[in-house]
């Protein structure tokens, strides 16, 4: 998702942070619909986006390799 698409629906600002999921809704329904919980650090504003962010992976899950 391009970050013109990330903007906080309260103030339009796109500088977010993505945030822990949080109650039984975020964490087990909305995980279910691919829904991430976003937050806006100038007005605080919580809101659900498709997006997850930039995701992080090792690169050699297993530096010893297989043996």
């Amino acid at each position: 998702m391009s970050k013109s698409k990330r903007r906080c629906p309260n103030c339009g600002n796109i500088e977010m942070t993505r945030v822990a999921r949080r109650g039984f809704l975020q964490e087990r329904v909305y995980s279910k619909m691919g829904l991430y919980p976003w937050e806006c650090p100038f007005c605080r504003e919580v809101f659900l986006l498709k997006s997850r962010g930039r995701s992080y992976r090792r690169s050699n899950p297993n530096p010893e390799g297989h043996k």
